[in-house]
Parts: C-alpha cells; structure tokens; sequence
C-alpha cells in the first residue's frame, strides 16, 4: 500500500480565489473560494467547495467520502465528477469528467510553495472532446488546520449542500 506524503499535507481550510480565462486570455468568471478538507481512518478523504460570487451566488459541493486505493490514487465518482488524483513528486495531479457534460475532461496540477506550504497555487486545464477550453487559476491560502476545523461543519453540511443544481463553476 502506497503511503501517502502529500494528501495529509491539503488538509483544513484554504480560502482563494478562482479564475476562469477563455483560450483567448479573456476573463470568464472569478469567484472566492473556501475549501474544507479532513482525512478519515482507512485512507478516506472528504472535501467540501464553497464558492461565493460579488452578486451574492453561493454554491456549496461535497465531493463525498473518497477512497484511496492501493497504487495511492484517490477515486472520485459522485453525482457531479468521476476521476482521480495522485501524488508526484511535489504537486498532486487530478484528472476528471464532468458526468453531466460527455465529452469534458479536466486536468488539475495542485503545488504547496512558500516555507511553511500554507499557500497553494493550481490550475485546471478544460477540454470538450478535442476542443481547447480555457484555464481555471487557483490561488489560496490556508486559514486553518484540520483540527481546527469546527466539528459543527460536517453536521451542519447536508443543510448547505447545492449538489445535484447547476454550477457556474462547471460551465
């Protein structure tokens, strides 16, 4: 069984911003971020995306409780995605589809810089079928570890959930 040495590392909470660039360079969308991310017993992983926009749109995706197999690579595969990620050297790497979007395929490197690798910089590379479909950049910084996550979150969680509505994240 492959251990892991980054996954532990992208616990807590990481608040950012997303943008979202067009293969021309233009701006599509940005919106805040808040990312909350715990590791359970038995090489499980929970993850939960809040995302707020300047006109007062909120959406609120958890990804579920995802496993690790033995190679190390965490399988998604929920009502929004299906894919998986893996550790590198130093970045995690993410490749999905958008279930509801046939055709989508999504490529993410996640990297950790700065000394005390609170600051996490990512970008998503889109494609649909053979057609290019922009950038996605992520810049966001840790605001509190996985024990300091209060535990009323996970409870109060099925309350916030937007799973299963459109996103503008997605589109």
């Amino acid at each position: 069984m492959k251990e892991l040495i980054l996954f532990p590392k992208h616990t807590g909470i990481w608040e950012g911003t997303y943008t979202r660039i067009a293969p021309d360079g233009h701006i599509i969308d940005k919106w805040k971020s808040k990312l909350t991310i715990r590791m359970l017993p038995d090489r499980k992983y929970h993850q939960v995306n809040e995302y707020f926009w300047e006109d007062g749109h909120r959406e609120c995706h958890d990804f579920g409780v995802c496993q690790f197999n033995e190679q190390g690579e965490l399988i998604f595969d929920n009502p929004r995605i299906l894919g998986k990620a893996w550790e590198t050297n130093n970045s995690v790497v993410l490749t999905w589809e958008y279930k509801n979007r046939p055709g989508s395929k999504l490529y993410e490197i996640i990297d950790l810089i700065g000394p005390e690798e609170k600051h996490r910089i990512r970008v998503w590379k889109w494609a649909e079928n053979d057609d290019f479909q922009g950038l996605t950049m992520i810049d966001e910084r840790q605001v509190a570890t996985e024990e300091q996550i209060d535990p009323q979150f996970w409870i109060d969680l099925p309350e916030r959930r937007t799973n299963g509505l459109p996103s503008r994240s997605d589109a």
